[in-house]
């Protein structure tokens, strides 16, 4: 059976930790945090009932490791929240007007294709890459980039007023528009669910069954809040 360590080597041990702490994070609360998290994963090397042959350089580097981690996570954290914060921007540019919201995706139903249209909102809304986009719409970053590109220069056309019509798209561009393809456009968007986007627009190439494909959305935004007056729409003036 190993010897545990006396209480005075313990104290020494925690000692020279904490001041290690104190240097990697330059701050006395963040430092006892480290020792508290280095203690608890070096426990038996620092009581000594695992033998090591030189506690204090593992828990040194325990210590090390930790603040390396937290640093990633905190680093990932940073990017997610900046994502956040991107979402948020775009959707700061949609008003609460419901109507309004329901005027401007028809106009986009109407004018782009299933992928101009779906590759524009999650672009402008999510602030997706465009590798991402690729995944998600199972097509090549080149279809994504010209889709988004065509879908920029319509929207710049309808800002002005312009009548456009994609040379891409079949049928008059100013069709009635399916109620049921709006109105999920309008909830996907009001509840900010970019994967209802991706299903939408899978509907519409016929990857999936449109119908039914409208009713599961249909149903699944009854079950949250689709009758909230918080919804947002996007501001075509410049």
């Amino acid at each position: 059976m190993t010897k545990l360590q006396p209480s005075a080597a313990v104290e020494e041990l925690r000692f020279t930790l904490y001041r290690y702490c104190l240097s990697l994070t330059r701050s006395a609360w963040d430092a006892e945090d480290l020792v508290q998290e280095t203690c608890l994963r070096a426990l038996q090397v620092m009581n000594g009932s695992v033998a090591h042959p030189n506690p204090t350089a593992y828990l040194l580097r325990t210590a090390k490791n930790i603040a390396v981690d937290q640093s990633r996570r905190k680093k990932r954290g940073e990017l997610a929240l900046a994502a956040m914060q991107r979402s948020e921007a775009a959707l700061s540019r949609f008003y609460s007007d419901s109507a309004e919201l329901t005027d401007m995706l028809g106009m986009l139903i109407g004018h782009l294709s299933p992928l101009q249209r779906t590759v524009f909102l999650l672009k402008e809304l999510f602030g997706f890459k465009n590798g991402e986009l690729a995944a998600k719409l199972s097509t090549s970053e080149g279809a994504v980039k010209a889709a988004l590109h065509r879908a920029r220069s319509a929207v710049e056309k309808l800002k002005l007023g312009a009548r456009f019509r994609d040379p891409d798209r079949s049928g008059a561009p100013d069709a009635a528009v399916d109620e049921g393809l709006l109105q999920a456009y309008v909830n996907a968007v009001r509840h900010g669910d970019p994967q209802a986007l991706v299903v939408l627009a899978n509907a519409e190439a016929h990857l999936i069954d449109p119908v039914e494909a409208v009713s599961r959305l249909g149903q699944r935004f009854a079950s949250s809040d689709a009758g909230s007056s918080s919804s947002v729409t996007m501001r075509f003036a410049a």
